[in-house]
């Protein structure tokens, strides 16, 4: 296939054309295995319908589960930490806070910072 780049371009021009195909391919692969994936569950017998349902509703229990685990941990609050303290007492403070939870957002600011006003 003639790209109308001259001959060093052209090979640059079937390797991208290549790399191009080969993803589309890899692509179009995945959808039809969804879509019979999807198939599938239309011929399924309640059984595995049930199955599926059963899944799900656990997944579903997990996520509110940790959901609300997180809210118990103070998740999606602000709150500041060791104000006017003892620096001790800011970092103890502070690494309480981290080990309560796997997340943890932390914002140090200085009152001097103007963009730190946005917090404050």
């Amino acid at each position: 296939m003639d790209l109308g780049f001259g001959q060093k371009n052209q090979v640059l021009g079937s390797a991208a054309t290549s790399a191009i195909l080969r993803t589309t391919q890899a692509q179009e692969q995945a959808l039809e295995q969804e879509i019979s994936q999807y198939d599938s569950l239309m011929t399924a017998g309640d059984e595995q319908l049930e199955m599926l349902r059963e899944r799900r509703l656990a997944q579903m229990k997990s996520a509110q589960a940790q959901k609300r685990k997180y809210l118990d941990q103070g998740h999606g609050t602000y709150t500041s930490l060791g104000e006017g303290q003892d620096a001790r007492d800011v970092a103890k403070e502070f690494f309480d806070a981290a080990k309560q939870s796997e997340r943890l957002v932390v914002h140090f600011y200085r009152p001097a910072t103007r963009s730190c006003d946005v917090f404050h």
